[in-house]
């Protein structure tokens, strides 16, 4: 199949030797080439979006997690601080 379709685009490229010599591009033309896969190549490159994106959930999980934490898991959430113990003792001293 590949070797039919080469045979293809060889017999017509000879077939039609001569529309293929007569044109000239632009003078400018490789400046408007550069540009538009300048301009596509940096479309394709920038990752910024996705990086705030990413930077956003990654915030988001980070806080939903200590809240869960804090409010539901951790064993001595009902304990006294140990800054409450001292102050506890402290005025117990004074008593």
């Amino acid at each position: 199949m590949e070797k039919f379709n080469q045979d293809r685009i060889e017999k017509f490229i000879r077939e039609n030797r001569d529309a293929f010599g007569n044109y000239t591009p632009p003078d400018n033309h490789m400046e408007i080439f550069l540009s538009k896969l300048n301009a596509r190549i940096r479309h394709y490159i920038s990752i910024v979006p996705y990086l705030f994106r990413v930077a956003a959930v990654t915030i988001l999980i980070f806080l939903a997690s200590v809240l869960v934490w804090n409010n539901f898991i951790r064993k001595d959430r009902n304990a006294i601080s140990l800054k409450d113990k001292i102050s506890l003792e402290f005025y117990r001293l004074l008593d």
